[in-house]
């Protein structure tokens, strides 16, 4: 049957109705969920119904082949030509708005002291459902930020006839999904959502907030098992490690195999300590804990396994210990004055220590952000503090490190030093102000390695104490980043840089550049000038998603208190975005606000 065959053969009386086309639907999920979702008897075979109908008084079947509707337990049916008086007549204005056959989901009614309302839905072939909603008035949208809980989305609207014409996109996976977890126990609230021309009350807030809360542990669980099993893959295989990303056309290689596991180990510690934590989570947790001490050196760690120390890798490793003496180690990097070295030098061959040469003397400086990451272990392991709140101060409006590509890995470094620190007030808050001020209008975060971004933003916004529907919402964001295999999206983290011989003639290093630019193939551009040097970037790919899973395992498991209404920054005059969240590409980043600092008068 058609929708508009549908329509005249539904009684004027009922308060609403929704209908479903049925084929449609049954390319997005298997029939088993279908009847599930409708509540239509398990035996039931879908194949003579054209669409599944709810109602005020029932839920009934269209046929495929004639003009017939249904009740799908006890099949007494009728004839659209059995009603006098049907919602078709009861609507018809609100109906010549739109051409109701083409819809695949279509619904109205009227709620009391609500005005009438209209639902069309035309889904496309990659499951999207594309919603026009007639409401009375534009809805506050207050609470909109949770409608990601069931994949939808407002687009805006416009007035048209007196009426507002709402517009929204419906991911329907998501949406169905989020039913299934909940057992269809609260498909209702989607048609008082309509009903109530789209103003979200107390009761349907909780529907959401549950439906929020089930998604998440159920993402956070997938992503927990891909992070076990990336932990048992790289105790088997230490070649599992990053990507180093040279200019081009310099060959990548295969590079850092015990960095990425401090991140995963600390995963697991938070897997390990939940309740319903599966066998294999706690297999993986000893067996990684037990392969990074077998590779250690003198309590401290490599990039790589067997290459030199440093302090940088070090704490990345110790995110997931909590080991007084392998921090107290960590001060055989300290300046003196409250800064850490990422590594140690010399300008002859010595033990343990980096070869200096012209191309990395900038590497041999205090660090801001291993120091930040020193702090924040420091105060972990009760271990005194080195570095004074004032230093940390200092560098805050230009924080960046010599090998972190992305500003909320810095973020992150700092909201660890800082987040216990009961002195730390202000600056907690000035590092809040201008993460919030970052903050993509979907709860995003950055412009580059999103998912990345988003779930470190999340971590640091619930170590400053932001725990509430902003986090959630950011949590929900994250959502969209998954895969089936419970893994996000490769990141690029970290950085190195060489600087080219200041003695070069000009003309090979436009050779060199036109080179790598031909090279790249598209890719963006390694060799940068940075403070009126020429500086090649090496880049440090998480080929596996072992950081960026493991991460966001993290934030998904970030202690959250949704209840609590925190989003009313959003209407506040809050600063500009700072530039360093705004660049498109790691190399702008670090050529325009990650490198310059450690530049500024080294080779002066």
């Amino acid at each position: 049957m058609l929708v508009s065959e549908i329509l005249h053969g539904l009684p004027n009386f009922l308060e609403w109705m929704v209908l479903f086309d049925l084929p449609a639907v049954r390319q997005l999920t298997d029939d088993a969920i279908v009847r599930g979702m409708y509540h239509l008897p398990e035996d039931i075979d879908l194949d003579p119904y054209s669409h599944a109908i709810l109602t005020s008084h029932g839920r009934f079947l269209a046929s495929q082949t004639r003009q017939w509707l249904s009740e799908p337990n006890s099949g007494k049916g009728w004839s659209p030509k059995m009603i006098k008086s049907s919602l078709a007549d009861r609507f018809g204005a609100q109906l010549a708005l739109f051409d109701v056959d083409e819809s695949h989901c279509f619904g109205l009614g009227e709620q009391s002291p609500f005005a009438p309302v209209l639902l069309h839905v035309k889904i496309d072939a990659d499951g999207y459902g594309a919603a026009r909603a007639i409401f009375d008035r534009e809805p506050t949208q207050k609470h909109y930020e949770l409608l990601q809980a069931v994949g939808v989305k407002f687009l805006g609207g416009e007035t048209q006839d007196n009426y507002y014409i709402a517009r929204f996109r419906n991911r329907l996976p998501v949406h169905i999904h989020a039913g299934i977890l909940s057992h269809f126990s609260r498909t209702g609230h989607c048609n008082l959502f309509f009903l109530q021309h789209g103003n979200i009350d107390s009761l349907l807030e909780e529907g959401l907030l549950k439906a929020a809360a089930v998604r998440i542990k159920f993402a956070k669980n997938r992503a927990y098992q891909a992070v076990a099993q990336l932990a048992t893959a790289a105790c088997q295989d230490s070649n599992l490690a990053m990507t180093c990303q040279p200019p081009a056309p310099a060959p990548s290689f295969s590079y850092g195999n015990l960095v990425p596991l401090g991140f995963v180990l600390q995963a697991l510690n938070v897997a390990t300590a939940e309740e319903d934590a599966a066998d294999n989570i706690a297999d993986a947790h000893q067996n990684l804990s037990q392969f990074l001490a077998d590779n250690s050196q003198d309590g401290l760690w490599a990039f790589q396994t067997g290459r030199l120390i440093t302090a940088t890798d070090s704490a990345l490793v110790l995110q997931g210990f909590t080991d007084p003496a392998a921090v107290q180690a960590l001060e055989i990097f300290a300046d003196g004055r409250g800064g850490y070295y990422p590594q140690l030098w010399s300008e002859r061959e010595e033990a343990g220590k980096m070869l200096l040469d012209e191309s990395c003397r900038h590497w041999c400086q205090t660090d801001y952000a291993t120091t930040c990451l020193v702090r924040g272990l420091q105060q972990q392991a009760g271990v005194p503090t080195t570095t004074s709140l004032a230093y940390l101060e200092a560098g805050f409006s230009q924080r960046s490190g010599l090998y972190f590509a992305n500003p909320y890995l810095v973020d992150y470094a700092l909201a660890q030093a800082i987040a216990t620190d009961p002195a730390a007030a202000s600056l907690r808050g000035q590092l809040l102000t201008e993460m919030l001020a970052s903050m993509n209008a979907d709860y995003s975060f950055g412009t580059y390695d999103l998912a990345f971004s988003t779930a470190l933003a999340i971590l640091s916004l619930a170590r400053l104490g932001c725990n509430g529907r902003t986090l959630r919402s950011a949590q929900l964001r994250l959502l969209d980043f998954i895969d089936t295999e419970g893994k996000f999206p490769i990141a690029t983290p970290f950085y190195s840089s060489l600087r080219l011989d200041a003695h070069t003639p000009m003309k090979n290093i436009l050779g060199l550049l036109f080179a790598h630019k031909v090279a790249s193939d598209g890719q963006q551009q390694q060799i940068k000038k940075v403070e009126g040097e020429y500086h090649s970037i090496s880049l440090y790919l998480d080929t596996h998603g072992t950081i960026s899973t493991a991460v966001a395992a993290l934030a998904l498991a970030a202690n959250c208190n949704p209840a609590a209404y925190d989003l009313d920054w959003q209407q506040s005059d809050l600063q500009a975005i700072h530039p360093r969240y705004q660049c498109t590409q790691h190399c702008e980043y670090i050529a325009k606000f990650a490198l310059p600092y450690y530049l500024q008068g080294v080779y002066a």
